[in-house]
C-alpha cells in the first residue's frame, strides 16, 4: 500500500504514519467483520433462549 516516493527529511515520520493508518484500516475491517458475523449468531441465541 505504501511506496518510497518521499525523499524529504521533513516528512521522515510519514512512513510510520502510513503504517499506523494501514493497521487501523485493517483492524477496522476486522472489527466490522466480527460485529456483522457475530450479531446474527447472538440474535438467534437470544431468540431460542439458550
Amino acid at each position: 500500500m505504501t511506496t518510497d516516493t518521499i525523499q524529504n527529511n521533513y516528512f521522515a515520520n510519514s512512513k510510520w504514519a502510513e503504517r499506523k493508518q494501514d493497521l487501523l484500516l485493517v483492524s477496522s475491517f476486522g472489527l466490522w467483520a466480527v460485529l456483522l458475523g457475530l450479531s446474527p449468531v447472538l440474535a438467534v441465541g437470544f431468540l431460542i433462549g439458550s
